[in-house]
């Protein structure tokens, strides 16, 4: 018999009655410090050249007699269980307010993997003080007590007491349900649920079907969200999330969702209309040398104003580099269709504190300003917005090419710096915004004197904002040209989805650095030449990441990462350089030891490296959350144990399809045996899907744009 609602909240609350008394014993010794031996406390390592002394009632205070300009530190270490939840609570204070503190460091096989700290004291009373965190791979911890000892805090004192460490139970949602909510896109749906009694060990399976037809289709699990997320994030602990994708536009769609051994709900949504309701039509002169201010826009009951040239004309703005802008959108419901923008001081495209703006069918060049120095100003772009409403932009059909100043490379120091970062163009930049973009069927590209720093993104990378933030799609775009990112998709990455994209002539091809809510898809891209610089030294000629993976700081490493079905290429080499190809020479790749993320999924992909010293596949963690398999690849590997079980290492061999695309040769490795992904992968032709972006005899409505290699060029030659 099915149990009811009732029911089911009973057994979780008592499931989890019956975890809180197997998890709660305090895993640190002499926490209340009542033990002491010569004057310290007993069971704690003291690292500090200062007075301690035992407190009436319990605690440890520490009198700061002497600077030494480090933190002060005592600690005790503790063995963990592998993927495990954690908790440390402690009071505090001090004479000073923001002088004292609890640390933790994780360590795995001796070496720090991460540290994280709890708040600062607010003063001179006790407040408690908290920190959960996860074991992923570690397998002891530091917990530290630690304050300041600079000379201006001479002679004052920090206090400590009631310092707990406590496994966790796993997480259980006990709240009352947050129905599902579904944010689609033209082609894609976001959706979120927090059903009662959800946790990591109940998935909640996903079908969805066009309204009126019988049969359901099935999508991906949704990804259930275990970290206590702060500020603006915390909502979506204990949230399931997940999209469903290649859905048709303008169409009324019902997902069904099941809780195993639980509810199901099912949602109606309908993805985005490609025919947009114009409510009146605005005529642009075909001249404009300072900067236009549109400044009157639709709704949402009428429909958008559309700004576009006369009947048969051209619109060319040339700002000359006397404006800072061509154009300034500061009305919500706009389109602005068909101009040719050229010669801003900064940007092209300014979009205030707008909502619903389409800016499609224009071309874009020739903006950025370049200082005395010859360093060009950071993020001046085609299509710029610093607002922190912006939310519901579409970007398609445009040309961005040739801005006026160029990015340095990761081979040239800044002027007046030490960092040899690049900083200089863009063709997007949305800061701050709240996400909800479309960015489709853009062309990204310039020359080696005019290169952009990345084809998209924004500054706040490691945070639950950034570059698209949320319920996003980036697909079908051509890029190339950059010193740094094709795209840097990098922040909160919630619901956002990144496939059909070529990327050439850059760096790197995909930053994702972060991605602290997710799960963030990257499907069906594909990387061509990837390179430092523009000169002829052999470093110049390095090439680096399909995917650059890892953030310093646990808190924003902590959503999801699929990585389904791209594809890594080896163009012919670089002219009079040794290495046999100009391609990546990493394919997911952490960029230092010190890098973090958990929880991403590779399948399927063809990581292609130039040579067999290259990584793969670079996890500097070994991360235990992190899942590959199914990756036809060349190279060398650094993953957990039991990685790439089914992987296949060899080259992958071509022919190349009527549309100049590239798909494996029938009968050679990874030719129809690829894993199978529900809604990712439906339409595989033979026997199983092919791995590597392009399905072998598949056909598709708009190919990305591939360079013209060689007729006589094989990549397995």
């Amino acid at each position: 018999m099915t149990p009811t609602l009732a029911q089911t909240l009973w057994r979780s609350m008592a499931l989890l009655f019956l975890a809180s008394n197997l998890y709660s014993a305090n895993l640190l010794q002499n926490g209340d410090f009542s033990s002491w031996s010569e004057g310290r406390p007993a069971d704690w390592n003291v690292r500090s050249p200062q007075q301690f002394s035992q407190m009436d009632g319990g605690g440890m205070q520490v009198k700061v007699v002497k600077a030494t300009g480090r933190l002060g530190e005592v600690l005790q270490r503790v063995s963990l269980t592998p993927e495990a939840r954690y908790r440390v609570t402690a009071d505090i204070r001090a004479d000073k307010k923001d002088l004292a503190f609890i640390q933790v460091k994780l360590y795995r096989d001796g070496k720090e993997m991460s540290r994280s700290n709890t708040k600062k004291n607010k003063g001179s009373d006790w407040n408690s003080v908290t920190k959960v965190f996860q074991s992923s791979g570690a397998d002891h911890a530091e917990i530290l007590l630690r304050w300041k000892q600079s000379e201006d805090v001479l002679n004052k004192i920090a206090a400590f007491r009631n310092v707990v460490l406590e496994e966790l139970p796993p997480v259980i949602y006990e709240g009352a349900e947050v129905g599902p909510r579904a944010v689609p896109t033209f082609h894609s749906v976001g959706l979120y649920w927090k059903p009662t009694g959800g946790t990591a060990n109940r998935s909640v399976e996903v079908e969805y079907r066009k309204k009126g037809e019988s049969e359901w289709m099935q999508a991906l699990p949704l990804w259930f969200d275990t970290t206590h997320h702060t500020g603006s994030a915390e909502e979506h602990f204990a949230e399931y999330r997940g999209s469903i994708v290649y859905l048709d536009s303008g169409t009324e769609y019902e997902a069904r969702l099941q809780l195993q051994g639980g509810i199901e709900r099912t949602i109606d949504f309908a993805t985005l209309s490609e025919d947009f309701r114009i409510a009146r039509t605005v005529k642009l002169p075909s001249t404009y040398d300072g900067t236009y201010v549109i400044d009157e826009g639709g709704s949402e009951e009428d429909g958008y104003v559309l700004y576009e040239p006369e009947d048969g004309s051209e619109v060319f703005w040339d700002a000359n580099n006397q404006a800072e802008a061509n154009l300034r959108v500061d009305a919500s419901w706009v389109i602005v269709r068909g101009l040719n923008l050229t010669g801003a001081i900064r940007h092209g495209i300014v979009l205030s504190d707008v909502q619903h703006v389409v800016i499609e069918d224009c071309d874009l060049s020739n903006w950025g300003k370049t200082g005395p120095d010859g360093q060009a100003e950071n993020i001046n772009s085609a299509i710029y917005s610093n607002s922190k409403v912006l939310e519901s932009i579409i970007i398609q059909n445009n040309e961005i090419h040739h801005p006026r100043s160029d990015s340095n490379s990761w081979q040239e120091k800044r002027p007046g710096t030490g960092s040899r970062h690049p900083q200089g163009p863009q063709g997007i930049t949305l800061r701050h915004g709240q996400g909800h973009y479309i960015v489709r069927y853009n062309r990204f590209y310039s020359d080696m004197e005019h290169m952009f720093n990345d084809s998209m993104g924004e500054f706040s990378n490691s945070s639950y904002g950034g570059f698209p933030n949320r319920d996003s799609d980036v697909y079908g775009n051509f890029v190339s040209h950059c010193w740094d990112d094709g795209v840097e998709i990098e922040g909160a990455n919630m619901n956002v989805r990144v496939w059909d994209n070529y990327i050439d002539t850059t760096y790197g091809a995909i930053g994702s650095a972060s991605t602290s809510l997710g799960p963030v898809y990257y499907f069906r891209n594909v990387y061509g030449v990837s390179q430092k610089h523009h000169g002829t030294d052999p470093n110049d000629y390095r090439g680096h990441y399909l995917v650059k993976i890892g953030n310093e700081n646990p808190k924003f490493t902590k959503g999801k990462i699929f990585v389904f079905h791209n594809t890594v290429l080896q163009p012919p080499p670089f002219e009079g350089f040794s290495d046999p190809s100009s391609g990546a020479q990493s394919g997911i790749v952490f960029t230092s030891p010190k890098k973090l993320q958990e929880n991403i999924t590779s399948r399927n992909n063809i990581f292609q490296m130039r040579k067999e010293t290259d990584w793969a596949v670079k996890d500097t963690q070994l991360t235990p959350s992190n899942d590959y398999d199914y990756d036809l690849y060349t190279g060398q590997l650094m993953v957990r144990a039991g990685a790439e079980e089914n992987g296949i290492h060899t080259d992958p061999v071509y022919d190349r399809s009527t549309d100049g695309r590239l798909w494996l040769r029938p009968g050679t490795a990874g030719f129809d045996q690829g894993e199978r992904i529900p809604n990712f992968n439906d339409d595989f032709v033979g026997e199983g899907p092919d791995i590597g972006a392009v399905e072998t005899g598949s056909l598709i409505e708009k190919p990305m744009t591939w360079p013209e290699f060689p007729e006589n060029y094989h990549p397995q030659d």
